[in-house]
């Protein structure tokens, strides 16, 4: 009875148009109230205290912030030109660039979004004045954009981490194989399309001299020196994900201030930036923790828990079954919305099934990243759309092949769990 008079009045409030944070909140208050745990409000102001004080989410604005500096300060077109010259003499050479160019820049923006815009703003006008397919375009830099949580350091991550009470590091660590393998994925996808149509891409150009190759580097190494220097360490067990997140936004100041980049206006844009992204997320979390105190005082967790068991579903049965779960509210609400409204009911479950935690978080964030290009609220789609003035379902069709590759590759994940767990075991 508790559960269906939960989901009735978060449907109510969510069809009413109330903004996500305050639909789950108002939820969680009203459920405690009418479920007789009135006693129980006077905990959610420390409820909120203990959420927003929390340590690791100290990194979501840091690591938007490094991201936001990159993008703004002119440094993440250079980049994309730097890697667009060493990927040069490929057929199809920028649609590798755009996939080979976004998996790098996730290792410093953290966010599907800004990934998508970064690489798009610079991709979009000259792949369409050299002649290659619209829908190639718009596929490989959604597909790209959608790299920008898998690959670490994504916010996703950090919020999987906090709200599971599991290592943020580890889940980074655990992050990079899968991400590598995507990655690999899209890219021989590309190959093998533009080799059985050619007519998508125009005719290759002249092969750039290693004088370029080696001149290009100048703009391809200070994005890779910053995602070395984050991912290093943490890896090395030198540093916190918070204090790795401070070491990427000093870098992307002192880079950005060491190639003249770096205006007044590109600095206040970048703070302030952050500044809405983060609350609008940190609000999400706070919404989402009030309703899954609800959760817990009225016993809903335990009853979905306790039901599932008695449904006697196998172990990869149970997870397709999530799975499927997922793929369709991605297609509804956006990722982190959708993570914190489900991971205190759903993640019980999980443990209870005998599923790795760090090997769930990244398939969950890789599920995520799906929703980011599927219809109809696929951020990453809306971003591409913007930039590009295109017909939305002109934008989706080119997204389309890409889908069905996170689809494999998430199958990859549970048939090779090693591809998220090695790594962190050899954590020091």
């Amino acid at each position: 009875m508790t559960l269906t008079l939960l989901l009735a009045i978060l449907l109510g409030c969510l069809l009413s148009g109330l903004w996500i944070p305050f639909a789950l909140g108002i939820t969680g208050l009203v459920v405690l109230y009418l479920a007789g745990h009135a006693a129980s409000l006077t905990s959610v102001a420390s409820i909120g205290w203990n959420t927003m004080e929390n340590f690791v989410l100290t990194s979501v604005p840091l690591f938007l912030l490094m991201g936001e500096l990159i993008l703004r300060s002119g440094l993440s077109s250079r980049f994309y030109r730097g890697v667009a010259v060493w990927v040069s003499g490929v057929k199809g050479e920028l649609l590798h660039s755009n996939v080979v160019a976004s998996a790098i820049f996730s290792a410093v923006c953290g966010s599907s979004a800004a990934t998508a815009a970064a690489i798009g703003t610079v991709a979009i006008p000259e792949m369409r004045e050299r002649g290659y397919a619209p829908r190639m375009i718009y596929g490989t830099i959604a597909a790209g954009g959608a790299l920008g949580n898998l690959i670490p350091p994504g916010i996703a991550t950090i919020i999987y981490g906090a709200i599971v009470e599991q290592s943020v590091a580890k889940l980074f660590i655990a992050s990079i194989i899968p991400g590598a393998m995507v990655t690999a994925i899209f890219l021989l996808y590309i190959w093998v399309a533009v080799h059985l149509r050619p007519e998508l891409v125009p005719p290759g150009g002249s092969r750039p001299t290693l004088a370029q190759r080696w001149s290009a580097l100048v703009d391809v190494f200070p994005v890779v020196a910053l995602m070395v220097a984050v991912l290093g360490s943490l890896w090395f067990g030198i540093a916190t994900p918070t204090e790795s997140a401070a070491v990427g936004a000093s870098g992307a100041v002192l880079l950005a201030c060491l190639y003249r980049r770096l205006t007044w206006a590109a600095l206040r844009d970048s703070l302030v930036n952050t500044v809405r992204i983060t609350c609008m997320v940190l609000f999400i979390i706070l919404g989402a923790q009030i309703l899954s105190f609800a959760f817990v005082r009225t016993g809903i967790n335990r009853q979905v828990s306790e039901g599932v068991v008695a449904l006697d579903l196998s172990r990869w049965t149970l997870f397709a079954v999530i799975t499927i779960l997922y793929i369709i509210l991605g297609m509804l609400v956006d990722g982190i919305s959708m993570m914190v409204l489900t991971l205190p009911v759903l993640y019980p479950v999980i443990l209870n099934a005998g599923f790795d935690p760090i090997w769930f978080g990244v398939v969950l964030v890789t599920l995520i990243e799906l929703g980011q290009i599927t219809p109809p609220v696929g951020l990453v789609l809306f971003v591409i759309q913007g930039i590009s003035r295109a017909p939305m379902n002109e934008v989706a069709r080119g997204a389309l092949p890409f889908t069905l590759l996170f689809l494999v590759s998430i199958v990859l994940m549970a048939l090779f769990p090693q591809t998220a767990t090695w790594l962190p075991s050899l954590m020091r």
